[in-house]
């Protein structure tokens, strides 16, 4: 199988972007953390990849590891939510591509059906850059090495109406979705996007909600309706009113059903 660093030349530029393409690295935030706005970092196999709260995120050949380098004003209160916009322009650019029934899973992930297809993890780089990380399964299957995942992973090979050998023809769509995300996100900010990101979850789910140490949740289950204009999660109950559970006082959601 061809690799990333064979089919896109190291220190090769994308879109206006300027790309690193590896074979292998155990991260490509760590590599990407020092460099420019608007560099990228792609690897076709990552050996500590992780996601959210420092959770590992399975990195198996035939998947997507990137990281984008992005210019940031240093107003962290600003861009609190930007990795939901980033996921509905991750989003857009794949359905664009001929990725079929894809949607949202609050707050980090890409999902098609039941099943998760992809994350995001937006961090701080230096004083005036974001990093954006974002993990594809295309052709992989992370199962076979964590077997917990069985029936939880996805892949876009699945539910793509073009065929995919790799992740290759996925880096140019991936990255001009970041940027535009970044570009709509700075205009409207996390108010101005929510009537979109609402359109994103799919149909309503059954969530139950873990609340982070030393906190209680007003409500732990109900049906998950999206967020608020200030990105507080929206639960339905029973008799139809909501509930709007700060999102940081969630540790985890968890869809049930």
């Amino acid at each position: 199988m061809d690799t990333l660093a064979s089919i896109c030349p190291p220190e090769a530029s994308a879109a206006g972007w300027r790309v690193t393409a590896l074979a292998e690295t155990d991260s490509t935030q760590r590599v990407a953390a020092d460099l420019p706005a608007w560099s990228a970092v792609v690897a076709a196999h990552q050996t500590g990849g992780r996601g959210q709260r420092e959770r590992t995120f399975t990195s198996d050949a035939g998947g997507l590891y990137l990281t984008a380098v992005l210019p940031f004003d240093g107003d962290a209160a600003g861009w609190r939510g930007f990795a939901l916009a980033i996921g509905r322009g991750v989003l857009e650019a794949l359905t664009e591509f001929g990725v079929e029934d894809l949607r949202l899973r609050w707050p980090n992930d890409l999902m098609i059906g039941p099943r998760k297809v992809g994350g995001i993890l937006v961090e701080q780089g230096g004083p005036r850059t974001l990093l954006v990380g974002i993990g594809l399964n295309i052709t992989n299957r992370p199962w076979l090495e964590d077997h917990s995942l069985r029936y939880s992973a996805g892949r876009l090979l699945d539910h793509c109406d073009r065929a995919l050998t790799g992740p290759a023809p996925l880096v140019e769509p991936v990255l001009g979705g970041i940027r535009r995300a970044h570009e709509e996100f700075a205009a409207k900010r996390l108010t101005g996007l929510v009537p979109e990101l609402n359109h994103c979850w799919g149909p309503r789910r059954h969530v139950w909600l873990e609340a982070v140490a030393e906190t209680d949740l007003p409500e732990t289950e109900g049906a998950f309706a999206g967020i608020d204009a200030s990105g507080q999660v929206l639960l339905a109950r029973p008799d139809g009113s909501l509930a709007a559970i700060p999102e940081h006082h969630i540790q985890r959601l968890v869809e049930v059903e």
